[in-house]
C-alpha cells in the first residue's frame, strides 16, 4: 500500500490526525490504525493467492474428469440394462401373436390347402368349392394384414433415444375408427435413433427454396412471401403401414400440405398439382390426384399441432390424425393414377412455413418378426 503523509480525519476513529492516504481505495488512516490497514490489505492478497493455488491444483487433476467419466460409464450401463431388458420383455410379449398366426392361419391354411390340392387332383370339386376357398383365402389375408408395428413415440429431440411401442393391430374395428385407435394396447421399449432395425424417414430432395436442418428432420421455406417449394422423404413405400408423425412448426394460413405422390415422379414446380399428389393442404382440404377438393372449412391446423400421416400400403389408403382434437381423416388412393411405390410429400406455398419430422413406424410380416426373436423364441 503505497500512502502520501497529510492531516486529516482517520476514516477508522473519525479523529483529525496526522494521516496516511492509502492510494488504492483513497481513504485517510492515521497512525494507529494504518498498519491495521495494511494487514487487512496483506490477509486479501493471501486469501487470493490460497484460491489461485487451489484452482491450479485442481485444474491439474483429473479427479473432475474421472468421476464425470464414472457418471457417464454409470449411465451408459444403466441404460444399455433397462433397454437390454426391455427388448427381452418386448420379444417375449410379441410370441403370443405369433402363436395365435400359427393357430388362427398357418394350421387352417395348411388344412385347405390339402384339401385344395387333392380336390384338384381327383377333378372333384365345383364353383361351390372353388367359392368358399377363395373367401377362406380372403380370410386368410386380412388376418396377416393385421400383423403388429413397431412404433416411435413422439419425440421433439433428434439425438435423443426414442421410445417405440409395439401395437396390436387385431383390436382396430376400423381403420377409420379414432376410438379404437385410441384403444390399442401398447408396450414401451427404448430403442436408438440410428438403430439398423428401422430406416427412420427424413427429408430428402427437394424443390425451391426449401432450407433442411437438424439432421433433415426440419423443412423451412425461405422464399418469397408467397411462393412454391416442395421435398419429398428418403424412403419409399410399398407395402405394410407406416406411421409418420409431423409437428406444424410455423405456417400462415394454410399449413403446409401433406401427403405423397408416386416415387417416379420427379421434384417439380407446383408439385401439389401432379396427378400422382395425394394429401391434405387442411385437414378439411384434401388433394386427391393432384386437385384439391373442400370438404368443410375447418382450418384446424395451428402452429405447434402435432398429426400422425398413416400410408397403408396394404389398404391402398392415407389417414391424417390431428392428435389435439383426435379427428381423424381417410383418403382413398387410385393406384393406376398413383402407382407403388409411393413417397412422403410436403409442400410450401409461404415463408416461414416449416415443418418437424418428429419420427415414424414400419410394419413388419410374420417372417420379418420370426426374424428378429432370439432362437429360443423363434417359431
Amino acid at each position: 500500500m503505497k500512502s502520501i503523509f497529510n492531516r486529516q480525519v482517520c476514516t477508522t476513529c473519525l479523529k483529525l490526525s496526522e494521516s496516511f492516504i492509502c492510494r488504492g481505495c483513497r481513504q485517510s488512516f492515521c497512525a494507529k490504525h494504518v498498519n491495521q490497514h495494511r494487514e487487512k490489505i496483506a490477509k486479501d492478497m493471501n486469501t487470493l493467492v490460497t484460491k489461485c493455488n487451489r484452482l491450479q491444483d485442481e485444474s491439474k487433476s483429473e479427479k473432475f474428469a474421472q468421476e464425470t467419466l464414472a457418471s457417464i460409464d454409470r449411465w451408459e450401463k444403466e441404460s444399455i440394462e433397462r433397454i437390454r431388458n426391455t427388448a427381452q420383455t418386448a420379444r417375449a410379449e410379441l410370441r403370443p401373436w405369433i402363436e395365435r398366426i400359427k393357430h388362427e392361419l398357418d394350421v387352417p391354411f395348411q388344412t385347405m390347402m390339402n384339401e385344395l390340392q387333392s380336390r384338384r387332383k381327383l377333378q372333384d370339386y365345383t364353383e361351390v368349392d372353388l367359392k368358399r376357398w377363395g373367401a377362406q383365402l380372403k380370410e386368410f389375408t386380412e388376418k396377416l394384414k393385421q400383423r403388429p408395428v413397431i412404433e416411435y413415440i413422439d419425440c421433439d429431440d433428434t439425438q435423443a433415444v426414442h421410445l417405440i411401442r409395439i401395437i396390436d393391430r387385431v383390436s382396430l374395428i376400423s381403420p377409420l375408427d379414432a376410438n379404437s385407435m385410441n384403444s390399442r394396447s401398447e408396450r414401451s421399449l427404448n430403442a436408438l435413433q440410428e438403430s439398423s432395425t428401422f430406416d427412420q424417414e427424413a427429408f430428402g430432395e427437394f424443390y425451391g427454396a426449401v432450407t433442411l436442418s437438424e439432421h433433415n428432420r426440419i423443412a423451412a421455406y425461405s422464399g418469397p412471401w408467397i411462393g412454391d417449394a416442395s421435398v419429398c422423404g428418403k424412403n419409399s413405400y410399398s407395402s405394410g403401414v407406416h406411421h409418420l408423425r409431423f409437428r406444424i412448426m410455423d405456417k400462415f394460413y394454410n399449413a403446409p400440405f401433406l401427403g405423397i405422390s408416386t416415387a417416379a415422379q420427379l421434384m417439380t414446380e407446383r408439385m401439389i398439382t401432379c396427378q400422382s399428389t395425394n394429401g391434405w393442404s387442411n385437414f378439411d382440404f384434401p388433394v386427391v390426384n393432384g386437385k384439391e377438393e373442400f370438404v368443410g372449412k375447418d382450418r384446424i391446423l395451428r402452429p405447434g399441432d402435432a398429426v400422425t400421416l398413416t400410408l397403408d400400403c396394404d389398404r391402398r389408403q392415407l389417414l391424417l390424425r390431428h392428435l389435439r382434437t383426435n379427428r381423424l381423416s381417410h383418403l382413398p388412393i387410385d393406384v393406376r393414377i398413383c402407382p407403388f411405390p409411393w413417397k412422403l410429400l410436403i409442400v410450401f406455398r409461404r415463408r416461414d412455413d416449416s415443418i418437424r419430422l418428429l419420427g415414424g413406424s414400419v410394419g413388419l410380416t410374420t417372417t420379418d418378426l420370426d426374424g428378429k426373436l432370439p432362437d429360443p423364441l423363434k417359431t
